[in-house]
């Protein structure tokens, strides 16, 4: 298989942010055991990738309040 070039890689990551994004778990262990089974990718390297990029997205939205209703970006109608 040929490697991956830096650009798939980090499509691999956001792919592995937008699935923990939606992750609701807040336990290191089931947080490993989500990303280490919902990993679509069976290269190391990207599923490396992938993992990283899962674990991140989770443990931001588990350290990041929620914005108030005052700050969150509203729709331009137009």
């Amino acid at each position: 298989m040929a490697e991956s070039t830096p650009f798939e890689l980090s499509r691999i990551y956001a792919n592995g942010w937008s699935a923990g994004r939606k992750c609701g778990a807040d336990d290191q262990a089931e947080i490993d055991a989500l990303a280490d089974s919902l990993n679509p990718h069976q290269a190391t390297v990207e599923r490396e990738r992938w993992s990283c990029g899962f674990k991140e997205a989770v443990a931001r939205g588990i350290s990041t309040p929620a914005r108030p209703a005052h700050r969150k970006s509203r729709a331009v109608s137009g």
